[in-house]
């Protein structure tokens, strides 16, 4: 039991602040854009996730000082904590995930305080980190409303278009002119080559090679050239299924099926 105690106390203390819906909501005001949204949604998620861990820690917390009788769920949420197991009562309001309980936690924290920065200015960062997100594919669509809304174009008609750029985020000045920078996809089945610009064969022992900031735009599909191109899709974690977020085309000097045969995808949670 003690090491469950330790386990606890860590993640009580470690715990961040709830985020003040009220008052980001007041200051995004009534014409909020699709992106500030989509930010203002993930705090909401991050609250709500913060919140189911506070509460039944707290209850097991008094039920291992003998202050309540243990009950099932608090039986359950031990033994799960003692494996080193997200307990099942938060992944059910978690973000998608198949990391440890520690590291789990820990990646909580950093998704967090992508979502603290940007209460302060409630400005999109210049660099996104898509792979903090609950719900990847909202920020994804804001960027192709956000262009629709522009340019009065019909949202139906809208597609994405990437362009991986040669820079990390710490070489980023400023935030894309069109569109958004995002960080955060691993390649799993092939690597990005960023000298050609294009999908490569992996290295050996290279198992998820991380793609640099990739700028995201919208043009409407009849102004897209898919040519050279391999729809790579986006998933959110190794286990690919469920997690499925999309496709984003890639550019690729090799014929795309071969990518297709080699079942090459982006991956945006890596667990080594």
């Amino acid at each position: 039991a003690e090491e469950v105690k330790v386990k606890l106390e860590e993640i009580m203390s470690q715990l961040p602040e709830a985020h003040n819906l009220v008052d980001i909501s007041e200051r995004l005001d009534e014409d909020r854009s699709p992106q500030a949204h989509v930010f203002y949604q993930e705090c909401e998620m991050t609250n709500n996730l913060r919140a189911r861990v506070h509460s039944t820690l707290a209850e097991l917390d008094l039920g291992l000082k003998g202050a309540l009788s243990m009950s099932a769920p608090m039986q359950e949420l031990f033994d799960q904590m003692f494996a080193d197991k997200v307990p099942d009562s938060w992944a059910k309001v978690s973000f998608m995930s198949l990391r440890p309980l520690a590291s789990w936690f820990f990646n909580m924290q950093e998704r967090n305080s992508q979502l603290a920065e940007w209460t302060g200015e409630l400005t999109t960062p210049k660099v996104t980190v898509l792979s903090y997100f609950f719900n990847p594919m909202s920020f994804l669509t804001a960027i192709m409303q956000d262009t629709a809304i522009k340019n009065a174009f019909d949202l139906d008609q809208m597609a994405l278009v990437s362009d991986v750029l040669k820079k990390m985020p710490d070489a980023i000045e400023y935030a894309a002119k069109d569109g958004c920078h995002i960080y955060g996809m691993s390649m799993e089945g092939a690597r990005w080559d960023i000298g050609q610009g294009c999908i490569e064969e992996s290295h050996m022992k290279e198992l998820y090679p991380k793609l640099p900031v990739v700028t995201i735009r919208s043009l409407p599909s009849s102004k897209v050239d898919r040519k050279d191109q391999y729809e790579c899709p986006l998933y959110k974690t190794q286990a690919r299924g469920p997690g499925i977020v999309t496709g984003l085309w890639l550019k690729t000097k090799a014929p795309a099926r071969k990518w297709v045969i080699a079942g090459v995808g982006l991956l945006l949670d890596v667990v080594e």
